[in-house]
């Protein structure tokens, strides 16, 4: 469009290498050309190749890395999801328990008319069934699709390095054993993804999976 730069760059580049009318080339130039190579670079953006999985197309490692957002990176045929995205199903993931907590809070209190904080049963019920979510969420609803509630919303997928489906017992590594794990040493498991050339946690190096962007 006319009020984008990178538009307005292809444009012109279209223009002068169809020979279109009143179409210029850059100054300092007197043919496309003899065109600054690092600006036809910055634009060569390439998707192609067969599509997998659910269809998303396969993305070339040769895309230009001063445009690739650095908290994402290219991993064989897929994009990694960044530390943002993958926070923010992790919050998403937080908040759905954290309501279902206070749910569960709210009916015991109703049904055993006191508190749950002055009853070591009503709060044992509460952690069993806080325990329960956790299981359902992060590792049969995670090892069914390789989705949890958060990344559904959010778009994201866990897939094996190596190729084979990500399955429930995949699930209960990585969640389990793999997030207890990186949550000692305050966070660092997580944080680990940060600087990770692969952007991979300690829970991901754990069960050999990564976080992508499509399937």
């Amino acid at each position: 469009m006319g009020d984008s730069p990178t538009g307005s760059v292809i444009s012109d580049n279209d223009n002068a290498e169809n020979g279109a009318p009143g179409s210029r080339p850059h100054a300092g130039y007197s043919t496309v050309s003899e065109q600054a190579p690092d600006q036809r670079t910055r634009l060569r953006t390439t998707v192609a190749g067969p599509r997998a999985g659910n269809g998303a197309g396969v993305v070339r490692a040769g895309i230009d890395r001063r445009y690739t957002a650095a908290t994402h990176s290219i991993t064989a045929q897929m994009e990694s999801a960044g530390f943002g995205l993958r926070y923010g199903a992790w919050m998403f993931d937080f908040l759905i328990t954290l309501i279902a907590i206070m749910f569960f809070t709210f009916v015991i209190t109703a049904v055993s008319r006191q508190s749950v904080v002055g009853s070591n049963r009503d709060l044992i019920i509460v952690t069993v069934l806080t325990l329960l979510l956790f299981v359902a969420n992060f590792v049969l609803l995670a090892g069914s699709n390789g989705q949890s509630a958060g990344m559904r919303i959010l778009g994201i997928y866990i897939v094996r390095i190596d190729g084979r489906p990500f399955t429930i017992k995949d699930a209960a590594m990585r969640h389990l054993v793999g997030y207890p794990l990186s949550t000692v040493a305050f966070f660092l498991g997580f944080l680990w993804m940060l600087w990770d050339p692969r952007q991979q946690g300690w829970h991901d190096k754990l069960a050999g999976t990564l976080v992508v962007m499509s399937k």
